[in-house]
Parts: C-alpha cells; structure tokens; sequence
C-alpha cells in the first residue's frame, strides 16, 4: 500500500467503524417549487401513502444497508463530483450479473482485488483533478492559488455533502479538516493548499460511504411494523441513482432537508421531473441494454467470405442503431413498450443501409432516421439482436428463441445438460433447410418439452439470415416463418417477424416481462412472493397509459419496496 493508502486507513478507520459498524466492503429547481407540499402538515411519511398501488398491505422487500455502487454509477459519480469525464471503472473486473443485470445489490461486494483498483483509481483521479487549474477553480469555492484553510473547510463541506449524498457530521468534518492540514509536502507538486484538497479527495473516493450507498435508516414506522422510512437524503440517493445513475445534486440534497422527499407526491414531482431531463437518457439506455443483451455482443465475428462488407466494427455499428432507436422510442417521443417491438422506423448509416435493402445516399459515419422497408419491427428485426442471436455463417433459431422466450417473456427455460451435443446434423436430401435441422436435432423426447416453445419463436425469424439481411431461401429452399408461439400458457399462430413482434406487444405477458425486468433493475434484487402485489398494481395502472416507459420509471419510485425499508433489512 502506498503511503497515501496508509494515511487514508489511519485517518479513518475509527470513524467508519464507529458510524457503519465495519470498513468493508442537472434540473432546475425552480421546475419543482411546491414539490412534495402537503396540506395535512405531515410530520413525516404517512402509512397512507406507503404504496399507493398495493393496497394489500406495503411490502418493502430486503435490501442491504450498505449497496455498492456499480461500476457505471461509479464513474457517473465521479465524473459529476470533479467536473470531468472520467471512466476508470474500466480497469475493473466487471460487475456480476444476476437476474440479468449487473446492479444486484447482494452481489456487489467488494474484493481484495476490487479494494486495491478503488485505491488506483481515488490516487489517480484526485491527482488528476488536483493538477488541472481549470477543473478545480471550478469546483473549489476559492481560486486555487489563493486558498486556505477556510476555503478547505468549505470544500469539505460542500464536495463531502455531494460525495457522501449527505451532511457530513462534526466529527466527519474535523477528521477531513485534519487530513487536509497532513497533505502538505505529501507529493512532489503544488501548493500546500492544493495537496491538502488533493489527500481529501483521494479519502473521499476511498471511503465507504462515497463506495456505497449507505441507508442507516433504522426507526420502525409508529403505525406500521412493517415499514421503516428512508431519510430524505437515503431518498435522494434512490431516485438519483435510479433515474440519473449519480449523486444527487444540491438541488435535490436541499429538497431532501426541506422534507420534500418525505411523501409520494414528493417523490413523484421530482421523478417526473428528473426523467425528462437529458440526464435520464444514460441510464435507460442501461437498463434497456442489459435487457437486451446488447452488452454481450463484443467482437461480433462473421464470414466475411459469404457476408461481403462485414468488417469487425460493425458490432459497435449495430449497437449504436439500437441505443440510437431505444433514446428515440423511450426519451424523445414519448413512446411505450409496445413501439420498442413495432416501431418502423430506426436509424442507419451506410452499412445498416446495405443490410436493410435502403436505396439513396448514406454516410459511413452519420446515423439518419429512416422508415424501414416492410417485414421489419423493433427491436427484434434490429440486426444488433439478429446477429447476435446466430453463427458465423448460419442462423439459429434456438438462440434467437430462448431470447425471446426468456427476455421477453419471462418464461423458465433450464440450461442444456453439460453433455449435450449442440452441433446440428447436416445438410442432406432430407434436411435442406436450418429449420429442418434443428427439427432433426431436437426431436428427442428429452429435448421437446423445452424445444417446443424455444423453436417456434426462432422459426419465426428465420427470413433474415445470420447478420439480419431479409432472405426468402435457406440453402435453395423456401425459408419457412410460420409456427406457433407459446405466449404465456397460449399458443399463439404467427407468420414471420412482424406478426410476432405484433403478438408479443399485444399480450399481457410481454408487458408484464418488461415490468419485472424494470421492477428487478430499479429494486436491484430478484422479486419475492410478497412483490407479487405490488407487480400487478404496477400491472393495472401501467395498462391505462399504454405502457408508457417514462410513466413506468415514475410509477417505480411510488412503492413501498422503493420508498420504504424492511424491518429484516435493518438488523
């Protein structure tokens, strides 16, 4: 450990362990005057409006006390606290993925590995900041080469309150204060003054409570056993985090000590005024991403024999379609669930302009809105998801279904036993096409049970080939799309891409798949039995307004499970 690792532990570790128990591991305000304002003069959060969409009881379910923040979280963080882009995260062994997202609260610990980047990375980006004049006349209340002890001071105050996501305590300011009078001469540039804002801020990035989310929250509801309120400042740090993916700024920090947090309503204006802003688009991209598996396309690979034109940027080219596609669908127009798997229209440039069959003039590097051609639908006729979802050369229908089926449609589809052998049989007089093939190949009676609803959806999809290019035959052979898809407990008759994209959007289990994976991002857990009720509330309501998806952000932030903590998660 360098010195400076050893100077922050010292300084430090009787606070942390004296506040948590352990060491371990924008807007304009002016838009929200009267946010959160209650005629009934309430002292605090009313069991009333505990969740106004369950009326079963609240049921906040378990989420630990102390949740580290992701590695996407961490470099927004970062970057809005020292007023820079910044991205270290990237040196990081990625985050665990659970339920299909990378921000399940009990998997985000931190190990031995994980402690040692953290301190990398808090000594280079306080370096960075402290040596950029520019950056830190920005953030400092002072001019850098003036400061003093007094502009420290209120550095401190001002920078912890940010990075903390609350007040900092008196005894919390007079150990920083005692940190920051150390730094002189610690490095071998600056002034003493400019070393000493540098050692506070490679503490403050090291510190548990800038690493996690800490809710101390502890009191249990007078009227309810059930419930323990959140602070308006654990508040602030749910929303931020949810909708912006970073800290709460001052404006919102001002809101959480007025008490504008304490109800729904509270809570309400403010998300419905933080997912209009730009800010919001980074995260729903998130979350849509991990949805959709864009995350794990990497270096997509393709003949580029029997593909002409595929070169190995093209995944970067198919991805950026489809975030370009989810920012217009679900940001700028307003749209619902249901455009994200109709929409016609996409964004191309002049290699998704050859894949889609376009006519006209594009640019290699500008991305245009265009109509597509017919036989084309959301997400699921985007060649991010069809190239991804197939080989080097053919198609396949079975990755192409379990998609469907389990991100869409939230079925239960059980891994293949380790021994299976996942080569399909050849092409012969009596197999001519892909879908003959895997026919062949999963007939058995103990592949059928779940082949039967794997392939139907694949077979569906099979009129683009294997980098999404419209195709009529496989191998000289009519291409068939007709099958049956089990939607829910429903077998539903579909012929092509569009009709399943047009049955998917229309049913009840696609959407209800869509909430539970909103539901499992923005909670960062699995749901329980006891969520049951507050899904099907979320369900209704939903329902009224199409599936809007900013309605549904705002909806999320109105339940016991996001407003409330369980009495088991406190202990």
């Amino acid at each position: 450990m360098t010195k400076l690792g050893w100077a922050c532990r010292a300084a430090f570790a009787s606070a942390v362990i004296s506040t948590i128990g352990g060491c371990y591991s924008g807007i304009d305000s002016s838009a929200l005057d009267g946010a959160g304002d209650d005629d009934d003069d309430d002292d605090g959060p009313g069991v009333g409006d505990a969740d106004k969409l369950c009326e079963e009881g609240p049921f906040p379910g378990p989420l630990p006390r102390m949740v580290r923040l992701t590695h996407e979280q961490y470099d927004t963080t970062v970057s809005d606290l020292l007023g820079g882009p910044a991205s270290p995260s990237e040196d990081f062994l990625g985050d665990p993925t659970v339920a299909g997202f990378h921000n399940n609260a009990e998997a985000l610990v931190v190990s031995d590995r994980q402690a040692r980047d953290y301190r990398r990375a808090a000594e280079d980006l306080a370096g960075s900041f402290a040596t950029d004049t520019e950056r830190l006349n920005t953030i400092l209340p002072c001019d850098a080469a003036s400061g003093d002890a007094s502009c420290a001071e209120e550095f401190i105050r001002s920078f912890g309150r940010r990075a903390y996501r609350r007040p900092l305590t008196d005894a919390e300011l007079q150990k920083y204060g005692q940190l920051y009078a150390s730094g002189a001469g610690l490095y071998d540039s600056g002034s003493d003054f400019v070393q000493g804002i540098r050692l506070v801020t490679e503490a403050f990035l090291q510190s548990p409570h800038f690493l996690y989310r800490v809710e101390m929250s502890s009191d249990i509801h007078p009227d309810d056993e059930n419930l323990v309120p959140l602070t308006g400042y654990e508040m602030a740090s749910r929303l931020s985090y949810l909708i912006w993916n970073t800290t709460p700024h001052d404006a919102m920090l001002d809101a959480a000590e007025a008490g504008d947090l304490d109800t729904a309503e509270g809570v309400e204006a403010w998300a419905r005024a933080m997912v209009e802003d730009p800010k919001a688009k980074g995260p729903l991209l998130s979350f849509h991403s991990q949805w959709l598996e864009l995350e794990e396309m990497g270096d997509l690979q393709k003949d580029p024999e029997m593909f002409q034109g595929w070169h190995p940027g093209m995944a970067d080219i198919l991805k950026t379609e489809t975030e370009l596609f989810i920012e217009r669908v679900a940001f700028e127009s307003g749209g619902t669930y249901a455009d994200l798997l109709t929409s016609n229209k996409s964004y191309v440039n002049y290699e998704l302009a050859a894949i889609y069959g376009l006519e006209g003039e594009y640019a290699p590097d500008e991305f245009v809105e265009v109509e597509l051609p017919p036989g084309r639908a959301g997400i699921l006729t985007q060649p991010s998801f069809l190239a991804s979802h197939a080989y080097f050369d053919i198609t396949s229908p079975i990755h192409r279904g379990v998609f469907v089926q389990r991100q869409l449609l939230c079925a239960s589809i059980p891994e293949p036993p380790g021994d299976v052998d996942t080569n399909l049989p050849p092409l012969d007089s009596s197999l001519k096409t892909t879908r003959d093939r895997v026919d062949a190949h999963t007939s058995p009676q103990a592949c059928n049970g779940c082949h039967q609803m794997i392939n139907a959806p694949g077979y569906a999809l099979e009129g683009f080939n294997a980098i999404g290019v419209v195709r009529s035959t496989d191998n000289g052979e009519p291409v068939n799309t007709a099958s049956e898809v089990l939607i829910g407990a429903d077998q539903v008759p579909v012929d092509g891409a569009v009709d399943l994209a047009n049955a998917i959007a229309g049913s009840e289990v696609g959407a209800r798949c869509y909430l539970l994976n909103w539901f499992r991002y923005a909670n960062m857990r699995r749901e329980n039995t006891d969520d049951q009720c507050t899904i099907n509330s979320i369900h209704e309501l939903m329902l009224e307004s199409d599936y809007d998806i900013k309605e549904l952000m705002v909806a999320l932030t109105q339940t016991a499970t996001f407003r409330f903590r369980s009495p088991e998660a406190v202990q």
